[in-house]
């Protein structure tokens, strides 16, 4: 799991107040792949009690959703819908006071009209208490909501910031060690700002990237810089060997000059 960044931490810290002063409907609206459900499990991570949790991709009619719920609150599922529904009206739940609501459906924009009406049902009190649900899922699951027949739900809505250049430094900061966070923000966040993961996985590919150009680019300088000192010890030693012959040249050719100079001996007088 991701850390929470500063946005999804308030973005957390919103749900609660809803949940705790709506008293209803509370609708977590975000961008697939944007963190909804690392924000859902902090929320019940960090809260004293345990919700019902349904996947919404997989919940067919009311019936099953209404056998699910039993299920899951440790009910025998039997009977008519009014039925369950009046044990389930019965069960003692948390209070949302906590700031955690009782149900929570994952991806429920997936949900069928009518199922989003039995919920919506359930948190105005249509069969005995008002309950408390929070649907997580993307954008058309308001516009669904709020279009419903007979009665339109008008929840409260908490919609998942995007990431700004705060909350990738923040997240990234332990990991970054190659390249400043700000070059790499400009390339990359406008584009990842609603995928936190896939935004993290673009940094450290642009970062390992950077870091191979440079480390080429040392390689090379230092090729480069041994190629050239390599070629200046040649010619140093060239120069040196060159000179040395003229000077040994030179010494032989003088040695040679000393050698044949006519010298002149005095002879004695002869007394005889």
């Amino acid at each position: 799991m991701l850390p929470l960044v500063r946005s999804q931490r308030a973005c957390v810290e919103r749900i609660r107040a809803a949940v705790r002063w709506a008293k209803g409907m509370v609708v977590l609206v975000g961008a697939p792949g944007q963190g909804k459900t690392v924000i859902v499990d902090v929320l019940i991570s960090k809260g004293p009690v345990n919700p019902l949790r349904l996947e919404g991709e997989f919940l067919g009619d009311r019936t099953d959703v209404i056998l699910r719920m039993a299920g899951l609150a440790g009910l025998r599922p039997e009977g008519a819908n009014i039925d369950m529904l009046g044990r389930l009206q019965s069960k003692k739940f948390p209070s949302p006071e906590y700031g955690v609501p009782e149900v929570i459906v994952d991806d429920a924009h997936n949900l069928q009209d009518d199922v989003l009406q039995l919920f919506h049902e359930l948190t105005v009190g249509a069969y005995g208490r008002r309950w408390s649900i929070l649907f997580v899922g993307e954008d058309q699951l308001v516009s669904r909501l709020q279009s419903l027949k007979p009665l339109p739900c008008l929840p409260s809505i908490v919609r998942l910031p995007l990431w700004d250049q705060q909350d990738l430094e923040q997240a990234v900061k332990d990991l970054q060690s190659y390249a400043e966070v700000s070059d790499l923000a400009s390339r990359v966040l406008k584009q990842y700002a609603s995928q936190p993961k896939q935004l993290l996985r673009a940094i450290n590919e642009t970062e390992r990237k950077d870091l191979t150009k440079s480390r080429v680019g040392r390689t090379y300088r230092r090729r480069k810089g041994s190629r050239f000192s390599t070629a200046w010890l040649v010619a140093a030693g060239m120069v040196f060997v060159t000179v040395l012959g003229v000077f040994v040249f030179a010494q032989m050719g003088a040695d040679h000059d000393v050698a044949n100079t006519k010298t002149i001996v005095p002879l004695a007088p002869n007394n005889n």
